[in-house]
């Protein structure tokens, strides 16, 4: 609590009395190295997330803090070798080489050595204990051979808040496609949700799958599904809008318990082993099946969203022909939005976090490597009828009228109950509330020149900005000084808040968001682009 108020000092005097009462106690070293992380006391914040780690080495929420002080350090260092001397110890921990490997993969985002990271995460991943699970009673003679399945996999992510919820509104009743209401399960593939499911057994598997997904048969349900490190998401049926579904907005997404317990556990029986993909695929027929969909299926349409490190590459390891569609949008409008929340509770670590994730993502790795398109949010709610046919082709999938309608499970969807354009635009899927949304709620004129700037090669790519190589360039040269002080909405926090302005430029969300800036700036400076960014969909 005191943390969160702001007061690190006591904070800080209350973890050393946990710790001093347990010294084995993982949670109160991790958020120490918050306390001292936001001291920008990068050092003493590695060293207490090393020790919640030795305590407890498979901490998700410590390792992924790591990222946030060897953020901070990585201008000091001469080479990313070097960087790698800060990494936690090897103590053994089963684990400890997927770890490792995503840390290092993300540390790396942007470089040329990023390649490489991903396939020894990936590497590391395939190597892991538990990635099967064997069926005990599974009789080759006696059993039919293997059901079904699609092979073709679309996994959908958002750049910002850019429209995800729509897109996958639209594509929910296409008879060629499966796939499960909402965000539930992005998470799905972190390696210890499959380890969670397959602990008691085959027998089991059904079970511990319902119980941790019950959000997925009850939308009222109040127990949390996973996100990000691990943490827990509550009332997430209602806050993605599946408890007021219907023409009359009377009615809950809920799926028949026992019927699809009974299905699932019949279909597995067709396996000798199972591995999260495989477990999944069957996951969606069991689900179509007791809702009674018996249309046959091509494609998987998977509403991965925002995951977790660990659950994208681990995606990555069992999909790796996977096809990938990015809802993009006016990367300013986009990034004021998705931001929006942080900045009204003066959360300036929220915000940070997600302007540089906007900036690495746009040339990720991943997307690169296998087949990708970024699709705009403009273009869907502007001319739906070229876009979506578009769409249509690219996935493969014959265009029918269910497109033009927000669903789920084939009844009507009203929109995210969280956008501000919830109630004007309605069950409106082509309204343009969203896209017509003035700049500068966040963002003063100086900050948004700024981040046009380093967002520019990704909108002359989109079609957001005219192509002006010679102004580039020389705005370049004049952000470069600014992004060593501070950003207007900085300003606005700070007199908020009542921080005083050297503690706040000594921050840890402060220099985390200056080393990403200006690693971001040294790749334009060099390239004049982002190698490889992701294409748009052809219209």
């Amino acid at each position: 609590v005191l943390n969160e108020q702001g007061k690190l000092g006591e904070a800080l005097e209350a973890y050393n009395k946990a710790i001093t009462i347990k010294p084995d106690f993982a949670e109160a070293h991790n958020n120490m190295g918050n306390a001292f992380n936001q001291y920008g006391e990068s050092d003493k914040a590695l060293e207490a997330y090393k020790k919640a780690l030795a305590i407890k080495p498979d901490f998700a929420e410590a390792w992924n803090n790591l990222v946030f002080p060897l953020r901070a350090i990585k201008p000091k260092v001469s080479n990313l070798t070097e960087l790698a001397i800060y990494y936690p110890k090897d103590t053994g921990f089963s684990h400890y080489k997927v770890y490792r490997a995503a840390l290092n993969y993300i540390m790396n985002l942007g470089g040329t050595s990023v390649e490489g990271t991903l396939d020894d995460a990936v590497k590391a991943l395939g190597a892991a204990e538990n990635i099967v699970i064997n069926n005990p009673c599974y009789d080759s003679k006696g059993i039919v051979p293997e059901i079904q399945l699609p092979e073709k996999v679309v996994a959908l992510v958002h750049f910002g808040r850019s429209g995800t919820g729509l897109a996958h509104s639209l594509i929910d009743n296409h008879p060629q496609v499966s796939t499960l209401p909402s965000i539930f399960l992005s998470e799905y593939f972190n390696h210890l949700t499959w380890e969670s499911i397959i602990s008691d057994g085959w027998s089991k598997m059904v079970d511990r799958f319902m119980a941790m997904y019950d959000v997925i048969f009850d939308a009222t349900s109040k127990t949390p599904v996973q996100t990000k490190s691990l943490k827990l998401l509550h009332d997430i049926g209602y806050k993605e809008g599946m408890v007021n579904v219907g023409n009359e907005k009377d009615e809950v997404v809920t799926v028949n318990k026992e019927l699809f317990h009974s299905e699932l556990q019949r279909l597995m029986s067709f396996y000798d082993h199972l591995d999260p993909l495989i477990f999944l695929k069957i996951v969606h027929k069991a689900y179509e099946k007791t809702i009674n969909d018996i249309r046959k299926k091509s494609l998987i349409f998977y509403h991965i969203h925002n995951p977790d490190t660990h659950a994208l590459l681990n995606f990555v390891r069992l999909v790796p022909e996977a096809n990938w569609v990015m809802m993009v949008r006016e990367p300013l409008q986009s990034c004021e939005s998705f931001s929006k929340e942080c900045f009204i509770q003066n959360d300036h670590f929220g915000v940070a976090t997600r302007i540089l994730s906007m900036l690495f993502e746009i040339n990720s790795v991943i997307y690169h490597k296998q087949n990708s398109i970024g699709v705009r949010l403009e273009d869907l709610k502007r001319r739906p009828e070229d876009t979506i046919p578009a769409l249509c082709k690219w996935m493969g999938i014959e265009e029918t009228d269910s497109l033009y309608e927000m669903t789920v499970q084939g009844k009507r969807w009203w929109g995210d109950p969280n956008s501000p354009d919830y109630l004007k635009d309605g069950m409106d899927p082509f309204g343009k509330t969203s896209i017509k949304r003035k700049i500068g709620s966040i963002f003063s004129d100086n900050d948004q020149f700024i981040l046009r700037t380093l967002f520019y090669p990704f909108s002359v790519r989109f079609g957001y900005a005219k192509e002006n190589r010679e102004q580039f360039k020389s705005n370049l040269e004049i952000i470069r000084p600014m992004l060593s002080r501070l950003f207007d909405f900085e300003k606005v926090i700070i007199e908020r808040t009542g921080a005083e302005h050297e503690l706040f430029m000594k921050s840890g969300s402060y220099l985390y968001l200056r080393s990403g800036l200006i690693e971001r700036w040294e790749t334009l400076n060099k390239c004049q682009t982002y190698p490889d960014m992701i294409k748009p969909l052809k219209i």
